[in-house]
């Protein structure tokens, strides 16, 4: 008897949406190993050997394109887990873009002007190290860059760099949203309506998926930065509020009818359908789906 095939992500989403035949692709987040607390991640981040493994479970699981979260050259360990995963892609045979962190734009600096916030991009776009990534030949064909709320003008950004086209989220990207509403059915409800009314943009280019979502667990005590003094003060978190500060957010899967409700709102000629995320153990989005396929396979890391 042949061996049953392994049922991956790209083959539910197809199923789920059968007219659909564009890319899937799969944020990955590249400022894990930036020496902050983080949760639970199993590997060195900026080890090239890592990257290699990463884009093949993603190459496994139907994965076209990886979207990679990235702070700026100025962040170092982002940049070098960036530009590993760039040439992890090039090596297995993925597509490749990059995402602006509104953080890394701004410099961890909130409060900056749109002038400025423009030139940080701007320089960011223009250094060696991006410029070797954007011109790789993994980047996808579409020259897409998106932009998750950075604040800077991308019509100026257009024009300085015309060769890149700049997506904006919730028009020509999208990203689920997590409202303050008490009730699980009700706040998943309102976050799908919410998907629905991204996904009718006629600009839309990379439509979303998020299959749960879960932030709870702010490390202790409040403001503590790297993982050492996290460990040293016993590894406690705060599980009614979010890693990041704020009430913690929550999506439930509910048996996987969350990530069917949201696919039911994405236009069957969308050119890419994205996973968020791949790897934020932090926020528990989707899984992680990375940790989930790790899992499935048993993946020993680097």
């Amino acid at each position: 008897m042949p061996k049953k095939k392994h049922m991956t992500i790209k083959h539910m989403i197809q199923s789920a949406l059968p007219t659909w035949s564009g890319r899937l692709a799969a944020h990955d987040i590249a400022y894990n190993g930036d020496g902050h607390v983080h949760r639970a991640i199993p590997y060195d981040p900026i080890n090239p050997a890592v990257a290699i493994q990463k884009a093949k479970l993603m190459q496994s699981d139907g994965i076209d394109v990886c979207i990679c979260t990235w702070q700026g050259p100025w962040a170092t360990a982002c940049n070098a887990a960036a530009m590993n995963m760039c040439a992890a892609c090039k090596q297995v045979g993925l597509q490749f873009a990059l995402l602006l962190d509104p953080g890394g734009m701004q410099k961890w600096q909130p409060g900056q002007s749109q002038a400025q916030v423009t030139l940080n991009v701007t320089s960011a776009l223009n250094a060696p190290t991006t410029q070797a990534m954007l011109n790789a030949s993994s980047y996808v064909p579409e020259k897409y860059i998106l932009d998750f709320n950075t604040s800077a003008n991308l019509n100026l950004l257009a024009k300085a760099f015309p060769s890149y086209n700049f997506l904006a989220q919730g028009s020509g990207f999208s990203w689920i949203s997590i409202p303050t509403i008490t009730d699980s059915t009700q706040r998943n409800a309102a976050a799908v309506a919410n998907l629905k009314s991204q996904h009718a943009n006629p600009a839309m280019r990379v439509a979303s998926v998020c299959f749960s979502f879960n932030d709870s667990g702010q490390p202790l005590p409040v403001g503590v930065q790297s993982q050492a003094q996290f460990d040293a003060a016993g590894g406690v978190r705060n599980l009614t509020n979010s890693v990041w500060g704020g009430p913690a957010r929550i999506l439930d899967s509910f048996a996987g009818q969350f990530g069917l409700q949201q696919i039911a709102t994405i236009n069957s000629a969308t050119p890419i359908i994205a996973v968020v995320s791949w790897s934020d153990y932090d926020e528990q989005s989707s899984g992680p789906r990375e940790k989930v396929v790790a899992e499935e396979q048993g993946i020993v890391w680097q």
